[in-house]
């Protein structure tokens, strides 16, 4: 699988133990019924690349952000591949009431059936969980590697769709390192979007499978007969933390 390099929880994020299987597909075929509503505090500056892999029938891949990010401690390689390196290791806070405008990284892209699913990565966030009657307050920790976020947008419109669901698995070599829901957040800066803390061991090539829900939802007549399985998206990045 080609690679991209990618620069670089009081509570921790809380942990949802790996379901089976079965019971994951349940869970995102389901939509994730479970009210959960995250909210990103704050931001700061972050670290992020990747290349897609070959397409294949049951699962399509994540294309490869093609614009050089210097701004960030970017730069796109003479081979095409994007690194991304963690020149610092900020965590979004709060500056009173007002949040900090936040810095993201495009991670890659993909297309399932005109809906666009885009990854992308920023600074570990300070978010809320709300359930509809009680809320948790969740601080990345100093290991927290980055913020991870999926938006799922109509392609021809940009408009965002919501009442999906995403499971992230992260894995480096054969070995499973983040398996998590990514929660349904809004933000006043990225808009309505699906996220979560991740914690990488180490530097190295990591592959992620997103696996998107269909939305549940009535739906107008445009969308009749679209987004009616799980879906698969798959890529690799390079993670790239700061020096210590």
């Amino acid at each position: 699988m080609s690679s991209t390099p990618l620069g670089p929880e009081a509570v921790g994020t809380p942990h949802t133990p790996r379901p089976g299987v079965s019971q994951r597909a349940a869970l995102l075929a389901g939509g994730i019924t479970v009210a959960l509503v995250a909210v990103v505090l704050v931001a700061h500056a972050v670290s992020g690349g990747s290349k897609a892999a070959a397409p294949t029938p049951a699962a399509s891949t994540m294309n490869a952000a093609t614009s050089s990010m210097s701004s960030t401690g970017s730069a796109m390689s003479s081979s095409g591949m994007m690194t991304i390196k963690q020149t610092a290791l900020p965590v979004m806070q709060t500056t009173g009431a007002m949040p900090i405008a936040m810095a993201m990284v495009p991670l890659g892209q993909a297309d399932w059936e005109g809906m666009s699913i885009e990854a992308r990565t920023s600074a570990p966030a300070t978010f809320e969980l709300f359930n509809g009657t009680s809320q948790q307050l969740v601080r990345p920790t100093s290991k927290t590697s980055f913020h991870l976020m999926v938006l799922l947008s109509d392609k021809a419109t940009g408009v965002a769709i919501p009442y999906s669901s995403v499971w992230a698995t992260v894995k480096k070599g054969s070995k499973i390192v983040f398996d998590e829901r990514l929660w349904p957040m809004i933000s006043r800066y990225m808009g309505p979007h699906y996220g979560n803390n991740v914690t990488l061991p180490s530097a190295g090539v990591y592959d992620v499978s997103l696996l998107v829900s269909p939305p549940v939802a009535a739906r107008h007549i445009e969308y009749k007969g679209l987004w009616l399985k799980p879906h698969d998206v798959n890529m690799s990045f390079r993670w790239v933390p700061k020096a210590s």
